[in-house]
């Protein structure tokens, strides 16, 4: 179903809250194929426990993996944000940016609670939902355009 979403992506992309390399292959070829797409990519970028680093050592860490584990190599990257106060939470007050959102093109939302991974996929009850509105569509990616002009969401790298 996420496949058929992005497939007909023509002038924008918003993922937000992801996990999982079969969406990035997808979106990767696309970016690829349409060089004036613009992608967003929201991503919960936090501390593991134990982890001292600053936190320019967390977010590079992080970028590592990313390219390596979840983005296809031969593709150009995304613009790629996180919450900045993830990075402060504690065990006794975490911060995550947990919403899981696709909007593309400003004109189909899809939100849901599952990741793409295996578990989400084969064993998790996962529930989605598909909207097509323009309207719905352009209040979510403002949304995160707002996330992002209020400081709350910064751009990795």
């Amino acid at each position: 179903m996420v496949q058929n979403l992005l497939r007909p992506a023509e002038r924008s992309v918003l993922v937000a809250g992801y996990a999982g390399n079969q969406l990035f292959e997808e979106l990767g070829r696309r970016m690829d194929e349409f060089p004036t797409l613009h992608v967003r990519v929201f991503l919960n970028v936090a501390r593991k426990s134990g982890e001292t680093g600053s936190d320019a050592e967390v977010i590079a860490s992080f970028l590592h993996r990313f390219r390596l584990y979840n983005w296809p190599a031969q593709c150009r990257l995304p613009e790629l944000y996180y919450d900045c106060r993830a990075l402060a939470a504690t065990a006794d007050c975490p911060i995550a940016l947990h919403a899981k959102c696709i909007v593309v093109d400003e004109r189909e939302t899809f939100i849901s609670s599952a990741n793409f991974t295996e578990a989400a996929q084969h064993r998790n009850v996962e529930v989605g939902v598909l909207i097509r509105s323009s309207a719905i569509g352009g209040q979510a990616a403002e949304f995160f355009s707002t996330l992002v002009r209020e400081g709350l969401c910064v751009r990795a790298g």
